[in-house]
């Protein structure tokens, strides 16, 4: 399989990761945008938000040159009450920014999906692999939380 190939393979796998999470997001039923399991834990509207500075952060990281990465678990950021709107807003953008995210990742060569990236303590992969694991299987994960949360709100609505 040549590179290109697995760029239009990322690709795709890429945007059917995003429509999965957005069509829980937009099965959220009305007000339960700010839900979240337990006091230390995101909201449905904070993952969504967290999902869209991964990926800005993502397209920053290819559009500077700058192919360095911090890595963080969990979030400093204090909750607080997103109104409908904004989600509604950070909706929109998650779509924007999956076609941005497709596109790139399908006009990449080998020579692109090969460049080196840094992370944590010098810590080398390439391009290809970032975006299996810091975006792919990263929106994995949370679009998993994201299930199970609904799945325990419908239950909670019976």
């Amino acid at each position: 399989m040549e590179c290109n190939a697995n760029a239009n393979q990322l690709a795709e796998f890429s945007w059917e990761i995003r429509d999965k999470s957005l069509d829980i997001l937009e099965n959220l039923p009305e007000g339960f945008e700010n839900w979240r399991l337990n006091n230390n834990a995101m909201s449905f509207a904070h993952i969504a938000k967290h999902l869209v500075r991964i990926d800005e952060r993502f397209l920053e990281m290819l559009q500077t040159g700058n192919k360095t990465f911090k890595w963080h678990m969990g979030s400093e950021e204090p909750h607080y009450r997103i109104e409908k709107a904004e989600f509604e807003d950070i909706k929109e953008r998650l779509k924007t920014l999956q076609k941005k995210r497709h596109a790139v990742i399908q006009a990449m060569d080998e020579k692109t999906l090969n460049e080196k990236v840094s992370g944590e303590l010098g810590k080398q992969s390439n391009i290809w692999w970032f975006i299996m694991e810091k975006l792919l299987e990263h929106e994995i994960y949370h679009r998993g939380q994201l299930g199970a949360y609904l799945k325990i709100i419908q239950g909670e609505q019976e």
